[in-house]
């Protein structure tokens, strides 16, 4: 079972809700899971992803604000909190 509270460090609030908003956009679960692989270059990610750069550089900072995607002077990685994300990503899109 998924464990929402333990997966974002808190109960299921609005700020909850954002995140959910958020990872629910078109082609954010790619972004997720390209990135769960390694990290990537914004080239790389769009070229794996296939979205144009607008988006993925909207999407990007959606999820650098949430914690979600760290940025270092190269690349795009998951953070820890991305990571586990992703797992309960991958269970979610098991069920289904």
């Amino acid at each position: 079972m998924i464990d929402v509270e333990a997966l974002f460090e808190r109960r299921p609030d609005g700020e909850g809700q954002k995140i959910l908003k958020v990872i629910s956009r078109s082609g954010m679960s790619n972004i997720l899971f390209s990135l769960d692989k390694a990290p990537l270059r914004f080239s790389q990610l769009m070229f794996e992803t296939k979205l144009n750069p607008g988006i993925l550089d909207r999407h990007l900072k959606a999820l650098m604000q949430l914690n979600i995607v760290d940025k270092n002077s190269d690349s795009y990685e998951l953070t820890e909190s991305g990571k586990r994300l992703v797992r309960v990503l991958e269970q979610l899109f098991s069920i289904v």
